[in-house]
């Protein structure tokens, strides 16, 4: 990538920065799984009680994805995102303060309000600092090196190697934060506002945010729907295979370590796949629907996997989880003029990350009433064929972007 927006060196100095301030957030919201046998250990939790320490985050991703775009886009990616990191901060510390589960609770759903004005602006920022046509590269490597690696080290190394430091969930909290901490510090001394030079130019010119003309795009509803079936299936997938293992025979060290095969699986994915998805000319559907069929074909396959197959099952759900997690958040900003991609990102993010919140959610209930997770994995084969359905429904695209004509 040689330049970006025109005649403008690709800034990889901010790029850098935000990728690391997405590790961090991504990489503290995934302490919890890994802790679940701990946490309800501790604080005498219900496998319910235990996705909502998990999901809370999450949902204030989804109630604070709109606004946070809308602000975004009036007063600037800096301090917004910035102003996000500090309470993510905020809330993170304090969970290491938690003695109680309603305390737990309540610093967790802090630590998503701020970690809802740093995400959902991401898209944004991917789109500001590159070309359309880059736009999708761009938000992948952020994704790759900030979401997939954030979220494969907290499952990998949390248990094994952070919670025997203080042989407590509060000590884990605190160890985390520290790189959050250094993130923000980074993020606001080095980055300017704003962030990409091209951004001052076309905020001098811009008309000012309709969101009922972005509200009517009948694409980005549809992208939003597809979004939250992908984190139906991705959110209840990560966060509860652990437990899943669990049951399976492997040692709770391993179970995390196992989990974050799918994370890093998915890193090279998201580097090389752009290279040949350029070559050759087919919609982007394809990487939509193709990764929905083989995720239906998984959540059957790992009810009766040995232990050896597990491993494999996780390297293809992580190659085909990015392919489609990406190309869902990088359409919405490409189909949307530049000036309103903040409030097309949060459209879809409010909308999406509901289904993060469904999916655990009802996974913890089926097990407080079953014990078993063969019911779960099954709905969640369901949903890949209705993502695989929806897909086709999606207006046809060439190899850079979504015609927004759509529903106009």
């Amino acid at each position: 990538m040689d330049n970006v927006n025109g005649n403008h060196k690709t800034p990889w100095k901010i790029l850098i920065i935000a990728i690391f301030l997405n590790f961090c957030t991504w990489a503290l919201l995934f302490v919890t799984p890994p802790l679940e046998t701990i946490l309800s250990t501790n604080l005498y939790l219900s496998y319910f009680q235990t996705s909502i320490l998990f999901t809370a985050p999450i949902l204030m991703i989804a109630i604070i994805a709109i606004p946070a775009g809308i602000i975004a886009d009036r007063i600037g990616l800096k301090r917004v995102i910035g102003i996000g990191s500090v309470i993510a901060c905020i809330g993170a510390l304090l969970r290491g303060t938690a003695t109680s589960y309603s305390s737990l609770l309540i610093f967790s759903i802090i630590f998503g309000l701020g970690m809802g004005f740093t995400f959902a602006n991401l898209p944004k920022l991917a789109r500001s600092c590159s070309s359309i046509q880059k736009t999708s590269f761009v938000m992948g490597i952020i994704n790759g090196f900030g979401v997939l690696a954030g979220i494969g080290l907290a499952l990998a190394i949390t248990v094994p190697l952070i919670y025997p430091l203080t042989n407590s969930y509060h000590g884990v909290f605190y160890i985390w934060t520290i790189p959050l901490l250094i993130a923000t510090i980074l993020w606001w001394i080095l980055v300017r506002e704003p962030p990409c030079p091209s951004i001052e130019i076309e905020s001098e010119t811009a008309a000012p945010v309709r969101l009922t003309q972005v509200l009517k795009n009948k694409t980005l509803w549809l992208l939003a729907f597809i979004l939250l079936l992908h984190n139906i299936f991705f959110y209840t997938w990560s966060g509860w295979l652990p437990t899943y293992l669990l049951q399976k025979g492997f040692s709770l060290n391993f179970t995390g370590l196992l989990t974050s095969v799918m994370l890093w699986a998915g890193i090279p994915t998201i580097l090389f796949v752009p290279m040949f998805y350029s070559k050759i000319n087919v919609s982007k559907k394809l990487l939509i629907w193709v990764p929905s069929l083989i995720f239906a074909f998984l959540a059957i396959w790992i009810i009766y996997a040995s232990k050896f197959s597990i491993f494999f099952i996780m390297v293809i759900a992580g190659i085909i989880n990015i392919l489609r997690f990406n190309t869902l958040l990088s359409l919405p900003v490409e189909i949307m003029p530049k000036e309103h991609s903040g409030v097309a990102g949060g459209v879809v993010i409010s909308v999406g990350y509901i289904g993060a919140v469904i999916g655990p959610s009802m996974a913890g209930q089926i097990l407080d009433i079953t014990g078993s997770f063969q019911s779960i994995f099954i709905i969640l084969s369901v949903i890949s064929i209705i993502t695989m359905g929806l897909t086709f429904l999606i207006p046809t695209t060439d190899k850079n972007k979504i015609s927004n004509t759509s529903g106009k």
